[in-house]
C-alpha cells in the first residue's frame, strides 16, 4: 500500500511534457522498491516466500550448531530441550 501511494505521488509530480527521463526514473525506483520489499518479505518468512527454504536445511544447521557446542563445551548440556524450550537449571 505504501509503495502504491509513493509511486502515485511521484507520478503526480512529473511534468506533462518532455518527461521521458522522469518516467524512466520512476519506473526504476518502483522496480527497486518492489524488489526490496519482496526480499524483506522472503527473509521474514523463509517457508512461504519466493525463495523457499526446506526444513532439511534448518535441521542440518541445528546439527552443526549442536556439534560445535559439544566440541567447545564437552561437559556442558545444551541450554534447551528437544522442543526448543529453555532449560531451567
Amino acid at each position: 500500500m505504501t509503495l502504491a501511494i509513493t509511486v502515485m505521488a511521484l507520478g503526480f509530480c512529473l511534468p506533462r511534457k518532455n518527461n521521458r527521463g522522469q518516467i524512466v526514473t520512476l519506473t526504476v525506483i518502483t522496480a527497486l522498491l518492489t524488489t526490496t520489499l519482496v526480499i524483506i518479505r522472503d527473509v521474514d518468512r523463509p517457508f512461504g516466500g519466493i525463495v523457499n527454504v526446506g526444513p532439511t536445511a534448518i535441521a542440518q544447521v541445528e546439527q552443526q550448531a549442536t556439534r560445535d557446542f559439544h566440541a567447545h563445551h564437552p561437559t556442558a548440556a545444551l541450554p534447551c530441550d528437544d522442543q526448543g524450550n529453555r532449560r531451567t537449571t
